[in-house]
């Protein structure tokens, strides 16, 4: 898979004439070296490649980890012993590079250092490792299936623990204790556990809330394996539903169906929007949904495509993409369904399999 990965790489690389490239953005130096147990929120390190060389730079914090993870890979680990960056820069130097491609997602500070230090021109490149994740391998696919499938079971367990009175607080720690508990790396991201008028928030951050009988709870949340995430909403009620709830998750519903429907590789992701987006709007809560209809997953939960009205990309087969429509009342309650799915050649593969029929817990 690493080399695979390294020579599509390579091919961008050549059509561009870009002689290298450093790569810094932990889940991109992830994909390309395919190490496990090396990487943390705190790591330093980058990833350099050139037509001939894979070298890994990190500090002695990682060095050992690196060195056993590049075993039997095309990749050579250098230990830094002061800066980093002032070292590739002399190295490249040294062999003769002229020019430098670093990721569009560099800070600005790190794009301004090695500015300085590099003796040749830096230029800027934007998603050329996240193009070549879009579209997962296999083994991908298995990791991000295995994290949806704890999603599932989390969401199971959690049925039978909410109840009036809890705190909103006290869901989400559950969720996560759940989740680790039973074999996720952490989780995907900071769960969404937002009961009642919180609800109308599409991101509402978890408070100390009070959750009501009569309330909507929205659930959007995933666990994480081997660094591969799931994401899923799931929308209940505590108590029983008045018909105005009935008619707002019924549409969202049916909104969530016509986008799974439409769904193909090779559709326009705007198309998919668009079929999600329509039934909203026949049932008069257009402007209520306020946000696009999906984005990718893999190593992010958020990677390319992005799924909404004015996005130019195309769904590729291979790729793993949320399809959530919503709808927000302000102030009084929203409603989010999202499945994660896999897209294939006529269509996609659900990977979330939690029932959406509306769930009240009496």
């Amino acid at each position: 898979m690493v080399e695979r990965r390294l020579a599509a790489l390579r091919r961008i690389l050549s059509d561009d004439e870009i002689p290298a490239m450093l790569v810094t953005g932990v889940s991109n130096m992830r994909y390309l070296t395919g190490f496990d147990g090396v990487f943390d929120d705190g790591i330093n390190a980058a990833c350099l490649v050139t037509s001939e060389h894979a070298r890994f730079y990190t500090d002695a914090r990682y060095s050992e980890a690196a060195r056993a993870a590049a075993e039997g890979t095309p990749w050579t680990v250098r230990q830094t012993s002061g800066s980093m960056y002032v070292d590739i820069c002399r190295e490249l130097q040294s062999e003769g590079v002229a020019q430098l491609a670093l990721e569009s997602s560099v800070p600005y500070g790190r794009f301004k250092f090695i500015s300085e230090q590099f003796v040749g021109s830096v230029r800027v490149t934007d998603g050329l490792v996240e193009g070549i994740r879009q579209v997962k391998e296999a083994a991908e696919i298995e990791r991000i299936q295995e994290a949806a499938r704890l999603t599932d079971a989390a969401f199971e367990h959690i049925l039978g623990y909410v109840r009036a009175g809890l705190t909103e607080r006290e869901v989400a720690l559950e969720l996560e204790f759940w989740m680790r508990k039973n074999g996720s790396e952490g989780v995907a991201f900071a769960p969404i556990v937002a009961s009642g008028p919180n609800s109308s928030r599409p991101h509402a951050t978890v408070s100390d809330r009070v959750i009501q009988s009569g309330d909507f709870l929205k659930l959007d949340f995933g666990a994480c394996v081997d660094g591969y995430r799931a994401d899923m909403t799931r929308t209940i009620v505590v108590g029983r539903a008045d018909e105005r709830q009935q008619e707002v998750y019924a549409a969202v519903l049916a909104a969530n169906q016509a986008g799974l429907a439409a769904v193909r590789g090779g559709v326009a992701a705007s198309d998919v929007d668009a079929a999600a987006r329509s039934v909203l709007t026949e049932r008069g809560f257009g402007e209520r949904f306020t946000h696009g209809l999906g984005h990718g997953v893999g190593l992010d939960i958020h990677e390319l495509p992005t799924l909404n009205a004015e996005s130019r990309d195309q769904l590729r087969t291979g790729a793993v993409v949320t399809i959530e429509p919503g709808v927000y009342l302000e102030g009084a309650f929203g409603v989010r369904i999202e499945d994660l799915v896999v897209v294939e050649e006529a269509g996609c593969r659900v990977l979330t399999r939690s029932p959406k029929e509306l769930i009240q817990l009496d």
